[in-house]
């Protein structure tokens, strides 16, 4: 069974023909945790039109204290409603970066765990970039 996360990322890559593996991308168990509890942040507080990207590296040894560090740094993304800039960030020696994008998708929240050598930057631009090409959603009509 994938989550969520495993097929937002599988498509990413195969978008950008890139595997998570080569970019060093994690998907055990504490780590699908993590992503789960910071994706129901951002869709309850993001509003329609803009999504939350981010990043953290692995190895998460405190998972429920790095969410808790992260998730006021999600509100505090939003509410300044600055779309593109980066907020980087340690959170119990994980190293997070996020971004507020603003662009119509059914998805709020985009993120990845990864090893500390690959390029969270270059992630996040690669998420933006699926998430600017991916086709929108239906709009419901009145």
């Amino acid at each position: 069974m994938t989550s969520i996360d495993q097929e937002l990322a599988g498509d990413i890559l195969a978008a950008n023909g890139l595997t998570a593996w080569r970019l060093g991308l994690r998907f055990d168990r504490v780590a699908l945790a993590v992503l789960g509890e910071l994706r129901a942040c951002a869709e309850a507080t993001a509003p329609a039109g803009v999504v939350v990207l981010a990043t953290v590296t692995a190895p998460i040894r405190l998972p429920a204290r790095t969410v808790d560090a992260v998730k006021p740094q999600i509100a505090g993304l939003l509410a300044r409603g600055v779309a593109g800039e980066d907020l980087c960030l340690e959170a119990h020696g994980n190293a997070v970066r996020l971004r507020r994008l603003a662009v119509s998708s059914r998805h709020r929240f985009v993120g990845f765990v990864h090893n500390p050598g690959s390029p969270s930057a270059a992630l996040l631009d690669l998420a933006e970039q699926w998430l600017l090409h991916v086709p929108q959603p239906p709009r419901s009509r009145p």
